[in-house]
């Protein structure tokens, strides 16, 4: 036929085997099959239920026992995780981060107070030292 003639007439091509055009029932046959292809956004990141932080601050630093309230609601933030309601875990992680962050400051405002009572305390109890030795216990300045 002259398209196999036609085909072989390119340098360096390997002569195409006959073929024969496909009716017109084979026309639906031609169509690649299609595919929905359904694509999903990127899952987020769970939310942190803070369950470390948490436990530190019950166990360490328990100022009005927020650090045991944080506890809980780190506690109740996990279970929501594992259950699958994201937006009820994110809700008691906050819970927990923010009595996390409390606890942390009073902690911090607390000892800076300790340490100050204990340095001005120190040096009256240095006098009341340096007193008693001086006039013996109990005598007191005369």
């Amino acid at each position: 036929s002259a398209a196999a003639m036609e085909r072989s007439r390119w340098p360096g091509s390997v002569p195409a085997p006959p073929y024969e055009p496909l009716g017109e029932e084979h026309e639906g046959e031609r169509r690649p099959p299609s595919a929905v292809v359904v694509v999903e956004p990127p899952p987020h990141p769970p939310p942190r239920d803070h369950l470390a932080w948490s436990l530190c601050s019950a166990l360490y630093a328990n100022v009005c026992c927020l650090g045991f309230l944080a506890l809980v609601f780190s506690v109740k933030s996990r279970d929501r995780k594992l259950l699958g309601d994201y937006s009820g875990a994110l809700s008691y992680g906050s819970t927990a981060k923010y009595l996390n962050i409390t606890t942390l400051v009073l902690n911090i405002l607390l000892s800076i107070l300790f340490v100050a009572l204990l340095a001005s305390g120190t040096i009256v109890l240095g006098n009341l030292i340096h007193l008693s030795q001086e006039h013996g216990p109990f005598d007191g300045p005369t």
